[in-house]
Formats: structure tokens, C-alpha cells, sequence
């Protein structure tokens, strides 16, 4: 950082693990040489060495009786907890009052009230969906109508506290343009874009003429449409991670020797290195750090048409888009022809995702929102 900031810190949510957003606050915490302030640290977590992470309230969330209330489930939909989290948040640890700008990460972590002088930036990786784009979809799951009046009164009530607390937020940095977009329409607020940081030792060694798709197999990734389509496919599918669905994965592979169902893979680089081409589908995704590694190895990505993936594939160019249905999978595999594709091609386009795009992005941001404020007061 310049020498006209004097101190920055980063708050985040809480680290039940490390996901994406728990990946961006560490990259962050390392651009802006800042400590890390969390709600709590599930046990198991491992932090990184040369990132300070700061427990907010450890005893009540990760210890004791209020833990099996308050325990991190269901990827961070437990009502109590998200609750709770927002709340703690609202004065969260008497040493952020001494820090000159807040980057907050990840929706709950701008419910922090400053004081009249801090400068607050904020990366929420989207609007809380359940509460927006989703929030049909999610209401429609729920079968009993008096159950369903509660949950839509529960969703009206966040809703409100959700922006209220825009009002403490100086800039917002969205990390795609789809974000953006989602920003605008719900908070009318405008954002600037910085995309999170791709790190790895993303490479292209050979084609051993196989497709490989990787992430949490949770149901918004799509995972078993993905091997439900390979099921009358010619090639070979690798699916690399763990979750919710993997047994139904397992249960569609089984009797198809060319889809193999491989769990968490602990170096997915080389995977990817040598296989013919990335496949994804995802639900809406908010930026897709699976399609931008894609494009780092310099592999073609087969990605699904709708969320940013429809905008990380140029078709012809980085790729070719499906829709989210089997016949238009296979029909996309079918067509597909690696010889069409130039590898340094492809990792031209994805220099937008450097690290080195995203510290200077992410430190221009800081930097002129912390100047601008001082000279308005």
C-alpha cells in the first residue's frame, strides 16, 4: 500500500473452510499486507502461515453448548447462524475501530458500523441470492404454504436489514460484470470490477484425450447432468471434487468405464494440464474460478450459457457454449475440436484474471475510495 493509507484491514464473514471467498480474503490480506477479522475459524481449517487471521467471537461459534445451534451447515444456510453472524458483526472487534478502511468481504461483514471517519469498501461476491435472482426458486422448494408465508416474511425482513446496511458501505467492487449488474438492480448502487485472483500452476502439457470438470459437488454445479451426458459419449469424463451429490455421481457412473469419479484431487493442475478440454456447468454463476483456471492452463472451455461462464467463453476462440440439458452437452462434445483451439490464444484471454490484474485492481480501488473520502472531510 502507498504511504497515504495508514492502515487497512480485512473483514470476512467466517472461515468454515477454504472456498472461494475464504481464497479471496486471503489474497487480499496478502495485496494489502492487512490482518484478517472473522466472526470464527471452524476447527480443521488451515490458515496459510503469512496471513494473520483474527477470531472474533471463537468460544461462541466454533466451542462449547452454542456450537451445535450455531455450527456452520448447509454451506451457510443456517438461519441461527447467519443471524448471528450479521449481529456480532455490528461491532465486531474493538481493535477495527483503530483501522482507516475496512474491506469488508463476503454479504454479511457490511452489517461492521463504523466510525464517522473509516473508510468502508466492500466485496460481497453477489447480493445474498435467496433474498434476489433466486429468491423464487428457493421459496418454490418449500411445499407447505404456512411454511412458505413464514420463509417469505423471514426473506422481506432480511431483505430490509440487507440494505440497510449499503448505507455504511463507501464503494462496492464487484467481481464480474454479472455482479455488477446485480448490484445495480438491487442496491442501485454502482461498483467497480476487480476479479478475484487465479493462482495455481495452471499449464498445458498434453491431450490425453480425456474432459475433466472439478469443484464442490454440490447441486448448483450440475455435476450429474454433466456425467448424465457422458453416459452415451464416445469420451472420457474425470470429475474431480466432493459434496452433497457425489453418491448420485457414483450411482450414474456406475457401468460407464469412461466417467470416473475421482473425489477431492489434491493437484487439479496437473489433471487439468493434461486433459483436452474443460467441461462446467453451473447454476448462474457469479464469476466461475473453475472457467477463468480453465483459460489460465490455456484449455478450451465447454461452459455452460447462462451466469458470467457464457461470458468467459468466446466462442471459437476459448470455446463453445451449451445449454444446461443433456442433448445440448453431447451435441457440444460431439462437435468439439481441440485442433481448432491456439493454447497461448486462449491464455491471452485470461490475463484478466492475473494475479498481478487483480493486486493492482484491488489496490488502485482502495486507494483512491481511502483519498477520495479524506478529502471530503
Amino acid at each position: 500500500m502507498s504511504d497515504n493509507l495508514s492502515s487497512v484491514a480485512i473483514l470476512h464473514d467466517r472461515f468454515p473452510q477454504i472456498g472461494g471467498g475464504e481464497k479471496f480474503a486471503i489474497e487480499a490480506a496478502r495485496t494489502l499486507d492487512a490482518p484478517i477479522y472473522t466472526m470464527y475459524v471452524y476447527p480443521g481449517t488451515e490458515i496459510p502461515n503469512d496471513v494473520r487471521v483474527i477470531p472474533i467471537k471463537q468460544e461462541k461459534y466454533a466451542r462449547g453448548p452454542s456450537k451445535h445451534l450455531l455450527a456452520w451447515k448447509n454451506e451457510g444456510s443456517n438461519p441461527f447462524e447467519t443471524l448471528s453472524v450479521a449481529m456480532d458483526m455490528t461491532d465486531a472487534h474493538p481493535d477495527l475501530t483503530e483501522y482507516d478502511v475496512i474491506l469488508g468481504s463476503a454479504p454479511l461483514s457490511k452489517h461492521y458500523v463504523p466510525t464517522v471517519d473509516q473508510t468502508i469498501i466492500h466485496y460481497p461476491h453477489s447480493p445474498p441470492r435467496w433474498l434476489y435472482d433466486l429468491y423464487r426458486d428457493r421459496m418454490a422448494s418449500f411445499d407447505y404454504p404456512g411454511i412458505r408465508f413464514a420463509l417469505k416474511a423471514y426473506a422481506k425482513w432480511w431483505r430490509a436489514l440487507d440494505k440497510e446496511a449499503n448505507d455504511y458501505v463507501d464503494t462496492f467492487i464487484a467481481n464480474s460484470e454479472l455482479i455488477r449488474d446485480r448490484i445495480r438492480r438491487y442496491y442501485q448502487r454502482d461498483a467497480e470490477v476487480v476479479y478475484p485472483p487465479v493462482t495455481g500452476d495452471w499449464r498445458n502439457e498434453s491431450d490425453e484425450g480425456y474432459f475433466v470438470t472439478w469443484s464442490r459437488l454440490a447441486p448448483e454445479k450440475r455435476m450429474p447432468l454433466l456425467a448424465e451426458a457422458f453416459t452415451e459419449l464416445n469420451e472420457r469424463l474425470i470429475v474431480a471434487g466432493d459434496g452433497a451429490d457425489r453418491e448420485q455421481l457414483e450411482r450414474i457412473a456406475r457401468g460407464h468405464d469412461n466417467i470416473e469419479v475421482r473425489g477431492f484431487v489434491e493437484d487439479i493442475e496437473s489433471l487439468v494440464a493434461c486433459s483436452t478440454a474443460v467441461v462446467y456447468a453451473p447454476v448462474q454463476e457469479d464469476f466461475g474460478l473453475v472457467g477463468a483456471e480453465a483459460l489460465m492452463a490455456g484449455k478450451p472451455l465447454l461452459g455452460v450459457n447462462e451466469g458470467f461462464t457464457k461470458y468467459q467463453v468466446e466462442e471459437g476462440v476459448t470455446g463453445e457454449l451449451f445449454e444446461p440439458t443433456v442433448e445440448s452437452i453431447r451435441k457440444a462434445v460431439r462437435s468439439f475440436d481441440s485442433e481448432e483451439y491456439d493454447e497461448k490464444t486462449i491464455q491471452n484471454h485470461a490475463e484478466q484474471y492475473s494475479y498481478e490484474s487483480f493486486q493492482s485492481g484491488l489496490r488502485n480501488t482502495v486507494e483512491r475510495t481511502a483519498g477520495e473520502n479524506e478529502r471530503c472531510r
